[in-house]
């Protein structure tokens, strides 16, 4: 069994905290666990929880880019339905409704490094 690292206990206290704990069960937080696929929250929501986990510690995030992460965000309705209707025969349209992973591992690294750095 692998050792969890301090800012690893400390991240998933954090998540569990502002998460909260099934009823049945625990959490199952993995360093690859998406925090729009697998925890459910939308962009405004990570956004909004990043900024928090941020501040409370002390990582940079002046490189940070919700949109970078979940482009879809940044389209207006016509043009969402258009990524919609197109993403069958479009790689961009697939790409820009699909996003890039936003996990658990990526902010574990960024409370090690104490900046969010964009790969």
């Amino acid at each position: 069994m692998v050792a969890k690292s301090q800012d690893w206990e400390r991240l998933v206290d954090y998540f569990e905290a502002r998460i909260g704990k099934p009823l049945l069960g625990r959490n199952r937080f993995t360093p690859e666990t998406d925090l729009y696929h697998d925890l459910d929250l939308n962009p405004p929501e990570i956004s909004a929880l990043l900024n928090d986990w941020g501040t409370t510690f002390g990582v940079d995030m002046s490189e940070f880019e919700i949109g970078h992460y979940y482009p879809f965000i940044r389209l207006n309705r016509p043009a969402f339905l258009w990524a919609l209707l197109t993403s069958p025969f479009s790689r961009k349209a697939r790409e820009t409704l699909g996003g890039w992973q936003l996990t658990l591992g990526m902010l574990e690294d960024a409370m090690t490094r104490g900046k969010w750095v964009i790969d």
